[in-house]
């Protein structure tokens, strides 16, 4: 329970300043929009695509939260600013923001053709030229083809076949040694 209270005014603080220097404005509502779209399309891919990997999913989420602290530092610096008698009118939040939105909006795109949404050739040409480094070389992780062949249903009879076997070997040992 303190756990909860030391975090509950943890969010209070947080949400007095935030307020105080009016960092919370469309943009960052539509980024988060953008990033929970982002994440649900990224489950669906996952399911879709049976490759679904914990490590990849914590890794992107870790990924969410290093944006908002980059948008604080955008933030912070624009509050320094106009502590020093500037007006930036919001452009370097909104540029930060901007930039972040565009690159949720990649990967929904990306989640949405890996899910078989039908995706405009221009678009699908350019997502395909994006997971190149200039050699050549791909950077997407590619699923090994064996996974698709592999039913979870029969692999879980077999391994139960197996513990069944491995119990019986065991009495058998047993029955041996006495």
């Amino acid at each position: 329970m303190e756990t909860t209270g030391i975090k509950g005014l943890g969010a209070l603080v947080i949400s007095f300043i935030i307020y105080l220097i009016d960092v919370v404005n469309e943009a960052i509502v539509v980024l988060v929009f953008f990033m929970l779209l982002d994440v649900i399309t990224g489950l669906m891919r996952s399911w879709v695509t049976k490759s679904w990997d914990s490590t990849i999913g914590f890794s992107g989420i870790v990924k969410k939260i290093g944006v908002f602290i980059m948008i604080g530092m955008a933030a912070a610096i624009e509050y320094m600013v106009m502590a020093a008698g500037q007006d930036p009118k919001g452009l370097m939040l909104l540029g930060v923001t901007s930039f972040f939105i565009v690159n949720e909006g990649l990967s929904i795109l990306e989640n949405c053709a890996q899910i078989g949404l039908p995706i405009p050739a221009v678009l699908f040409n350019a997502l395909a030229k994006m997971h190149r480094d200039p050699a050549g070389k791909e950077l997407r992780l590619a699923r090994h083809p064996m996974l698709d062949r592999i039913d979870k249903k029969e692999l879980l009879k077999e391994n139960e076949a197996l513990q069944h076997q491995l119990l019986k070997q065991k009495e058998e040992e047993k029955k041996n040694e006495n």
